[in-house]
């Protein structure tokens, strides 16, 4: 059973709406085949802007607490500040994808997801690892699983939320991929994917028509050992008002890349690690890095349970800690293929 790369998506706040870089399986599945994948992951995310470091109010404990009374009332302080954000929430995102082999060399592919916004129970696991000295500042200041997000501008509340979203459903993804040269223990192919801008983020925000174009391939220098890597060129084109006069810019054409090693010495455990790069989706502005590329990682394993049937439990975590990526995800999959 060929695995592929793992799709592996950004779960960013505000990278939600638009279409991400998720890396391709480049090893089309044949003539009349099909693959159904069913993915959920759980991801926390807890950013905020430098000036809340010393300017937050805090509870009983000394915990920081943002509320939309705290903002209203003290936004004036923020006048001189061109952006101050704080994002605190956990994300969990079901995605079932649906691929089908239209020739022997061509397939075609669409992916629909489910999402949640809520204060989650991560928090506590992920304050217990920092504490091991892999420290992030603030971690152990806020509120365990709260649900919080400010956006001000110079003093003018843009944007808050502190309520749970339920199973909505966001935008389809479309897609067909070819393989356009091969070899023994190689091959290449190039995809095309395109976003519709159907539904809307946090009730506000819709995308405009995203589309990738890129190449993604596969080596396997030996029986033990396959290697996938690739790319895509990401365009994003404007889309609502709401979306496009975002306090923090409107959103980038970008790039995105993966590598991927799966080693396969047992039939039943399939360890992998996968590096997952992607370009800044916003432009330059003060007192945030929300401008710069991100490198995370995606570490699991595949569990065969049958020929046909497979499970993946995969980590996600963000290296380059450049304020624009999620904290950490915690994934499970199944596949199919029939």
């Amino acid at each position: 059973m060929e695995f592929g790369p793992f799709p592996t998506r950004e779960m960013f706040p505000l990278f939600l709406p638009t279409l991400a870089y998720q890396p391709v399986d480049p090893t089309p599945l044949g003539e009349g085949r099909w693959r159904v994948s069913l993915d959920h992951i759980r991801a926390n995310t807890f950013e905020f802007s430098d000036i809340l470091k010393t300017q937050a109010p805090r509870d009983a404990l000394g915990r920081v607490a943002i509320t939309q009374a705290f903002v209203l009332d003290r936004a004036a302080e923020y006048a001189a500040v061109p952006l101050i954000f704080f994002f605190d929430e956990e994300i969990s995102r079901t995605s079932l994808r649906v691929r089908y082999g239209l020739t022997e060399r061509t397939d075609l592919w669409a992916e629909l997801p489910f999402q949640s916004h809520g204060g989650g129970y991560l928090d506590g696991v992920i304050e217990g690892f920092h504490s091991l000295g892999f420290e992030q500042y603030g971690r152990d200041r806020v509120i365990q699983n709260q649900l919080t997000l400010v956006v001000m501008t110079r003093g003018e509340l843009k944007f808050f939320s502190d309520q749970s979203i339920r199973g909505k459903t966001q935008d389809p993804t479309l897609g067909i991929l070819h393989r356009f040269a091969s070899g023994a223990t190689w091959g290449l192919s190039a995809f095309a994917a395109i976003k519709p801008p159907l539904t809307s983020t946090y009730n506000v925000y819709r995308s405009g028509w995203d589309y990738t174009l890129g190449l993604t391939g596969r080596w396997q220098p030996a029986p033990r050992h396959v290697f996938f890597f690739g790319g895509a060129y990401i365009g994003r084109p404007p889309g609502s008002t709401a979306y496009n006069n975002l306090a923090f810019g409107g959103m980038r054409d970008g790039w995105g890349a993966h590598g991927t090693w799966e080693y396969r010495r047992w039939p039943r455990f399939h360890p992998f690690f996968q590096l997952y790069a992607q370009s800044a989706y916003l432009h330059p502005q003060p007192y945030q890095k929300l401008d710069r590329p991100s490198l995370q990682h995606d570490v699991g394993f595949h569990w065969p349970l049958r020929r046909d049937l497979a499970l993946t439990f995969r980590y996600l975590n963000n290296i380059t800690h450049n304020e624009n990526t999620a904290d950490m995800g915690l994934g499970l999959s199944l596949d199919a293929r029939f």
